[in-house]
């Protein structure tokens, strides 16, 4: 499986195109970008989807290009749903277009794997991370040595706590994390190190 970064628009997010042979799907392409329409065009990629890990303007701005390209399926967090719609938490002024809504261990089927979805709700009502392989895609919730803002609407820092400690409990400290802004992590890493929510283990 190979994982290809691109770091996008003004608050640097991370989007994923994760592959394997041709298959390919993307995860949280929060703007519009030539560099990721030339990735796929130049590897032949064939796109089986696009998971959002959440709502949030800075992981959702591409979507409708890259749907309207290739004609993806679109998967994204039913609890999310208020900023997907038109209207005061949608900043890009129009309908994000999702096809299939996900909830908590839902599984979907990419590169001829199995991804699960787990809730881990506290940066966002529905935010999410996706697990398969030992490897786990956090969206805004676990950062290297950080977490996600708990100062926006719908946000909690308490709650974050409680996912993030989830985490910790459900995966092995070997489990490479791939958050939405800044470097890959690990499990294991961040419960020595993260100073924000730390394992008592």
């Amino acid at each position: 499986m190979e994982i290809m970064k691109f770091v996008l628009g003004d608050y640097r997010s991370n989007c994923y195109i994760v592959s394997e042979g041709q298959k390919a799907f993307v995860i949280d392409p929060g703007y519009e970008s030539e560099e990721v329409i030339d990735y796929i065009h130049k590897n032949n990629l064939i796109l089986e989807g696009i998971y959002l890990t959440h709502g949030h303007v800075d992981h959702v701005g591409g979507v409708k290009q890259i749907k309207d390209l290739f004609g993806t399926t679109v998967y994204a967090p039913k609890k999310d749903e208020i900023w997907f719609h038109v209207g005061p938490y949608n900043r890009w002024g129009y309908e994000i277009p999702v096809d299939v809504w996900v909830h908590d261990m839902k599984e979907l089927q990419f590169l001829n794997k199995k991804f699960t979805v787990y809730e881990t709700p506290g940066h966002s009502e529905g935010s999410t991370v996706l697990y398969t392989d030992m490897t786990l895609f956090a969206g805004d919730t676990l950062f290297f040595q950080s977490i996600g803002r708990t100062d926006i609407p719908f946000s909690d820092s308490m709650t974050i706590y409680k996912s993030i400690k989830h985490l910790y409990e459900l995966f092995g400290d070997d489990v490479d994390v791939y958050p939405g802004h800044g470097r890959a992590t690990t499990i294991g890493h961040e419960k020595k190190f993260n100073p924000f929510v730390r394992s008592e283990k």
